[in-house]
């Protein structure tokens, strides 16, 4: 009979610190061998054991699960080697999980995590013990001359062993590697213990010996050449085949045989068919089902009477329907866990959303408060949610307020115990950028080269390095020519998609019945030092465990922060975001005029338009709009449809039955619930069959969807629907299903829109604030949200060093003050500490004051130049640049005064801040430099610099006048000409002057990359789309800060609906001047007019004569204006330099340049 074979020591990828063993590569290259059985046995962990045993039953593999840990003496808790722990059987499993748990769980800070030998025999049942091979047990140990302790602890692990015992051997070539196996062969002899040929396997084939070295030194984050001389591993450590393997052991043919016979003794059924529920406790111990009953029915007496509701049967009906389900599934512990830690939330003053997803559908979740949302009102279906004739686990996610998130999983962790709650692991992998420069540092190549390769890599989601090299042509041509960049490639493909590291899900939990390691091994993160399993989110469900998503929405930590603003403004209103529930005609006004910037999933210049179009005027139009806002419903005519149709278009429904369920819709098919309820009606499904069509038109497998046609039609013959028309209602069904949207989910949402939209329509300062605050760390958003201000009529007032909060404050129903936090480079403690400084001592009077009292490590100078940048400091009534130029001797000051008060020390002769002005003429020591054009251009872009935008003045605005007179329209004008007539086939050649604000570089097929840059010419901002030879001609003026003049065609883009420019032309300012002005007038007032000011003119306009521009002084004497017209020596090059010089000379409005 033949040997069973497979090689028993192997490491997967999930080892994460070696191995480029892909777990599918590994099944594709066992069924090309025809190897009837595999193991993995990763290094301390069993991350990959759910995908691999799935994936072995699929492919009809033998799976062997076991586990590389290291050993150490427990009296000594020196490392030891390691061993290599097998799976016998279920019982071992479990054992395993528990011995792995246990390690990680209790590893000491800066100790290693290691088994020692009183676990293995508390865990040691169902396991066979491998002793590790060369760098095992045993391993350098064998090599010195005392073996007693050897032989003592070999005879207690084969006491602890019986029968399961075996010595490892390899022959890899490692060093000493003849030695060490001749001593084992001996041992094994000396205890009659039975010898097992292994092959440390690291890798697949031979080939591969180099990526893994790479992959070894990502790891360790070092290059390849600080391995040059490295005897770790050997290039023997592929997977070898059965016959290798006897070949390189004919001499040890019984070691050969005992991988078979191991093979044999391994036999491990994990189940995926129960669930493993937690189990709710009720407050007095009552029967569950009982108090379930009881609750359920309270929650919908106090909804029926909240709310009025008159028809009550159908409530009760629907109720009793829904709790039987619930029972027979088995799921009332579920619905009680959530209860419970939603209510929770709730008293202790913690936002809760209104629900998301289908479980918003059921009205038990309404009824025990875990949804906001009636779904009897909104025509949600329960068996979306949960279906009994589709057995799946239910999933309440559930959005809480972003700040407060972890409180509710400490609450749930406390509630059910430590041992029975854990996070869930994540995975990060090597994606296609990431592996080229980490393969690229390893192989030691220069960084901008690497960089270079990795961007030609296009920016998708998902996308590998086999497709950018059919993507890209210039990629592939650098591959095929350059055998650098090929090795670099073909290295970084052989790593791709590995796991490179391991993290915490950030929503996800797990809560089980039992102690949590009774079903999932833990793993303690090394980074953060945190407890999460080692199964993430998919392996956890399909062992039958349940998962919470515990998610954080910020919009629900604005609503909160806008509410509790608004009750400490006005102290005799009592507001909660639940109370926001009324239709209200103002509030549509504001989603009509499209002032929806801020207001939850309403507010992109896309959904802007089609709210222009549709002018919604009930919230299920909102509800309809979240659900169509969609790439799919965007890519048909829904969109029009839908609105047309409102709008009056005349609807004709194929049959009578379809109005009442799609009424609501205009006569579309827009929700999944609409697909069920038209199956119900018309083909005599029942809701849960309903639910199964809904699942498989969205999977759009062809036979099953014919079975389904067929019952369609032979329920809708039995309402004497005419088979025609069934036919045509299915195919209509069948297309529009692949655009259907959860109803429930849309509904939740769509109620949070509303709440959103009424907070700013009637509490603007006090919601943008909140808004503000909440996002001040995403500069994008925090420009969306002060346009948006400012559209509403508020003023954003400038950051103030002794009025400013952390986060921005609403001052009053015109008025937001900016937040000290919003400022790059200043940083939440340094905040606070000034915060507190502030309350304690007073308002700060100046720089030196300021210096003085504050902590000036808390407060370094990076932190100094952001306040003064941002103008936090511009309440002491001095320049930023005076600030700048006297912040060093402000420092010196500061430091000085501290360290006196310090020693306890009193200056004799003490200087008092107050003494100190910049701008105060009898302080000789201090330079004050007048404010030059140039001065303020630099001041606004370091405001931009720290703020992300320009707020306190823009560089255009310093040109304002003579950019008017150019007749060219600022930007905002052609969006008020696109929102005004809601065009989308708004174009026209236009020419525009801004500054470059960001820029960015996006592929345009496959081997085309265009430009995109932002101006922003203090009106508006405006993307402009740059093609290569325009870019190309135009590079050298493409620089950030820099005020261009860009012409081209305006028109809609329809990407984000927005108006975009594609540029044909670029110049700047100097070159704007030189081309097309026709004419430079200077004005001398009589303060003027003195031989040294005059004398200063000549010498400006000296470099500049013998120009193209005519020149024309006007004197201003008495009253009257004397030109003076200069020949044509005196015509002039109207450079930049030129015009702002005469500007800090004679002042700006002295100086004219005309264009016309």
């Amino acid at each position: 009979m033949k040997n069973i074979y497979t090689q028993l020591h192997l490491h997967s990828s999930y080892s994460l610190s070696d191995s480029t063993i892909n777990i599918d590569r590994l099944i594709k290259a066992a069924k090309k061998n025809k190897l009837k059985s595999l193991a993995i046995t990763d290094r301390l962990n069993m991350f990959a054991a759910i995908k691999f045993y799935q994936k072995c039953i699929d492919n009809k593999i033998k799976p062997i699960i076991g586990c590389e840990i290291p050993f150490k003496n427990s009296v000594s808790n020196k490392l030891e080697g390691t061993i290599i722990a097998l799976c016998q059987n279920y019982s071992g499993y479990k054992n395993l999980i528990k011995l792995l748990s246990e390690i990680h769980v209790g590893k000491k800070a800066n100790e290693n995590p290691a088994v020692i030998k009183t676990q293995l025999e508390k865990y040691n049942k169902g396991i066979i013990l491998l002793t590790g091979g060369r760098k095992g047990l045993l391993g350098e140990n064998l090599l010195v001359d005392n073996l007693q302790d050897k032989h003592l602890l070999l005879k207690s692990l084969k006491d602890i062993f019986p029968d399961r015992l075996y010595l490892q051997i390899d022959r890899i070539n490692s060093n000493n590697e003849e030695i060490y196996n001749n001593k084992i062969i001996n041992l094994a002899e000396d205890l009659n213990l039975p010898l097992v040929a292994t092959n440390n396997v690291l890798f697949l084939e031979k080939q591969d010996f180099d990526a893994h070295e790479v992959r070894v030194c990502i790891n360790k984050k070092i290059k390849i050449d600080d391995r040059a001389n490295q005897t770790e591993f050997t290039d023997n450590q592929f997977f070898k085949s059965e016959k290798e393997m006897i070949s390189i052991f004919e001499d040890l043919p019984d070691a050969i045989q005992n991988i078979s016979e191991i093979i044999k003794r391994c036999n491990i059924h994990i189940s995926s068919d129960a669930y493993h529920l937690p189990k709710f406790s009720t407050p007095d111990n009552s029967d569950i089902d009982v108090y379930f009953d009881e609750k359920v029915r309270l929650g919908l007496d106090s909804i029926i009477q909240k709310n009025n509701i008159t028809e009550t049967d159908i409530y009760f009906q629907r109720l009793k329907l829904e709790t039987d389900v619930i029972r027979k599934m088995g799921f009332v512990s579920y619905f009680l866990i959530v209860h419970e830690f939603i209510d929770w939330a709730k008293k202790q003053s913690i936002p809760v959303g209104p629900g998301r997803g289908s479980g918003a559908g059921s009205l038990v979740a309404y009824a025990l408060d875990i949804t906001s949302i009636d779904p009897i009102k909104h025509n949600l279906l329960f068996e979306r949610f949960l279906n009994p004739e589709r057995i799946s686990m239910p999933d309440f996610d559930i959005d809480f307020c972003m700040i407060n998130r972890q409180k509710i999983i400490d609450h749930i962790t406390e509630l059910y115990g430590e041992n029975k709650v854990s996070q869930i692991i994540t995975y990060g992998s090597l994606a296609a950028r990431a592996v080229i420069r980490d393969v690229g540092r390893v192989l030691g190549m220069g960084y901008t080269f690497v960089d270079k390769i990795a961007k030609m890599i296009p920016f998708s989601v998902g996308i590998t390095i086999d497709d950018a090299l059919k993507q890209n042509k210039e990629l592939k041509k650098q591959y095929d020519s350059n055998d650098e960049i090929k090795n670099l490639i073909d290295t970084s493909k052989k790593l791709e998609g590995l796991p490179r590291n391991v993290g915490k899900h950030a929503a996800g939990i797990v809560v089980a019945p039992n102690q949590i390691d009774d079903f999932i091994p833990l793993y303690r993160v090394e980074e953060s030092d945190e407890i999460v399993t080692q199964y993430d989110k998919d392996d956890i469900e399909k062992l039958g465990l349940v998962k919470f998503d515990i998610l954080g929405l910020r919009t629900l930590s604005i609503i909160d922060r806008a509410i509790r603003t608004i009750k400490s403004q006005h102290g005799d209103i009592e507001i909660s975001h639940e109370d926001i529930t009324t239709p209200d005609k103002k509030v549509f006004e504001l989603l009509q005029n499209k002032l929806t910037t801020g207001v939850f999933q309403l507010e992109s210049s896309g959904m802007k338009r089609y709210m222009e179009r549709l002018k919604p005027d009930c919230f299920d139009d909102i509800v309809a709009l979240v659900a169509l806002y969609r790439p799919g419903p965007l890519g048909t005519n829904m969109v029009d449809d839908f609105i047309s149709n409102k709008h009056g278009k005349k609807i004709d429904y194929e049959h009578p039955l379809l109005e009442p369920v799609l009424s609501e819709t205009y006569g579309l098919i827009l929700y999944q619930e609409q697909v069920m309820e038209i199956s119900r009606s018309l083909g005599g499904y029942s809701l849960g069959e309903a639910d199964l069509l809904r699942r498989a038109m969205g999977k759009k497998k062809k036979d099953e969807m014919e079975k389904h046609r067929m019952q369609f039609i032979e329920g809708a013959k039995n309402k004497n629907i005419s088979v025609n028309i069934a036919n045509s209602i299915f195919s209509k069904m069948e297309k529009f299903a692949g655009y259907g949207f959860n109803k429930s989910h849309s509904v939740a949402y769509a109620f949070i829109s509303y709440q959103t939209a009424f907070l700013k329509t009637y509490y603007t300062s006090e919601f943008l604030s909140a808004a503000l605050s909440s996002d001040m760390d995403n500069t994008d958003k925090v420009i969306s949200l002060v346009d948006a201000s400012i559209e509403m009529g508020l003023s954003i007032i400038q950051p103030n060093i002794n009025t400013s909060d952390f986060n921005f404050l609403s001052l009053n129903n015109k008025s937001i003050l900016f937040g000290l936090g919003a400022i790059k480079g200043v940083g939440y403690n340094a905040v606070i500490h000034i915060i507190n400084e502030r309350e304690k001592n007073g308002y700060f009077k100046n720089i030196f004051d300021f210096c003085e009292r504050v902590s000036l490590t808390t407060i370094n100078i990076g932190t100094l130049d952001s306040l003064i940048y941002s103008g936090s400091f511009d309440c002491f009534d001095e320049s930023r640049l005076s600030l700048k130029n006297n912040l060093d001797d402000a420092i010196k000051y500061g430091q000085q005064k501290q360290n006196t008060k310090n020693m306890g020390q009193h200056e004799l002769f003490e200087n008092k801040s107050e003494s100190f002005s910049t701008n105060k003429k009898t302080n000789d020591h201090i330079y004050v430099k007048r404010e030059t054009i140039g001065d303020r251009l630099k001041s606004f872009n370091l405001e931009k610099k720290v703020l992300g935008f320009y707020l306190t003045g823009h560089p255009v605005n310093e040109y304002h006048d003579e950019i008017e007179s150019m007749s060219i329209k600022n930007i905002n004008s052609y969006f008020k000409r696109l929102y005004k007539n809601s065009n989308d086939d708004f174009s026209e050649p236009a020419t525009v002057c801004g500054v470059i604000i960001n820029s960015r570089i996006q592929r345009m097929g496959q081997d085309r990359f265009i430009n995109i840059l932002t101006i922003d010419d203090s009106s508006h901002r405006l993307e402009i789309i740059v093609y290569p030879d325009i870019y190309e001609k135009y590079q050298s003026l493409i620089k950030e800060n820099e005020i261009l003049f860009i012409s081209g065609v305006i028109s809609m883009d329809e990407y984000n609906g927005d108006l975009s420019m594609k540029a044909n032309k670029i110049i700047d300012l100097d070159s704007a001047r030189q081309q097309y002005s026709k004419e430079v007038e200077i004005f001398l007032s009589s303060e003027f007019i003195n031989d040294k000011t005059l004398a200063e003119v000549v010498n400006l306009l000296e470099p500049h004569k013998n120009g193209k521009c005519p020149l024309t002084i006007k004197c201003l004497s008495q009253k009257h204006i004397v030109p003076l017209n200069l020949d044509q020596e005196w015509f002039i090059n109207p450079s930049s330099m030129l015009i702002n010089n005469l500007s800090d000379l004679l002042g700006k409005e002295n100086i004219i340049v005309k264009y016309q």
